[in-house]
């Protein structure tokens, strides 16, 4: 079941008052109408019926499509972060989830609102977020290598539009490039270490950069060279 709370926002314009709904909670099977309204970010955009000025409220929720097996917790702090990750992953404390355990959940924390985006763009697309974390660690690693005297790429985020897989170059709020992704590359991946996805519905609920040096014990790890093709395009 979704859950909400009426909030009180000031406008960072004219300083006027106004009511903002909060989400703590998303269930999409209850609110089918919300999926669009998190991925185009709506939910989370304040428009003063006053001045008529837009403001983005960063706040964390819940986000459960149980269709798809599919639950995301946005963390916006650490102290959060930690909490939900325990909960997760203590023995002691993860028993209401072993039903969800057991029917194979994908249960993820991130502690970003790109990084909630990225992870529902990812599944949206069928593909594994623990792939597309070796996929992006993979670009880095042939970019340095190809590149020894150029700074390491900025961020690197998923997504999609009507036409094209990419990963988007992020520096700070702004988009400085993108990189198309290789299927065939991705796929290939998926041949490698497919045999670990499956094994892993257990493993740490956070799947980031760190997560992949981890999996991968990257100081020897060989980045492959079919990567070459699209590191290029970073600028």
């Amino acid at each position: 079941m979704s859950s909400k709370k009426e909030v009180k926002i000031t406008c960072p314009r004219c300083d006027a008052t106004s009511p903002f709904t909060v989400w703590l909670s998303i269930n999409t099977a209850d609110d089918p109408e919300l999926k669009e309204s998190v991925r185009n970010q709506s939910l989370f955009r304040f428009t003063c019926p006053y001045c008529g000025v837009e403001t983005m409220i960063d706040y964390g929720l819940l986000y459960h499509q149980p269709e798809e097996k599919l639950m995301v917790h946005y963390a916006v702090t650490p102290e959060n972060e930690q909490e939900v990750v325990s909960m997760l992953t203590d023995p002691l404390k993860n028993e209401p989830f072993r039903s969800l355990f057991d029917a194979h959940y994908v249960i993820r924390v991130v502690r970003s609102r790109n990084q909630m985006l990225e992870k529902l763009a990812i599944f949206d697309a069928n593909f594994d977020d623990r792939l597309i974390e070796l996929y992006k660690r993979d670009l880095e690693q042939a970019y340095k290598a190809e590149h020894p005297d150029a700074s390491a790429p900025q961020l690197l985020l998923f997504n999609t539009t009507e036409n094209e897989q990419m990963f988007q170059i992020i520096d700070g709020n702004e988009t400085k490039g993108v990189v198309p992704l290789n299927t065939s590359y991705y796929y290939l991946l998926l041949q490698r270490h497919g045999k670990e996805m499956r094994e892993l519905y257990e493993e740490s609920p956070v799947v980031d950069q760190n997560w992949a040096d981890v999996f991968l014990r990257t100081d020897n790890y060989i980045v492959p060279r079919n990567t070459s093709n699209t590191v290029d395009q970073i600028n």
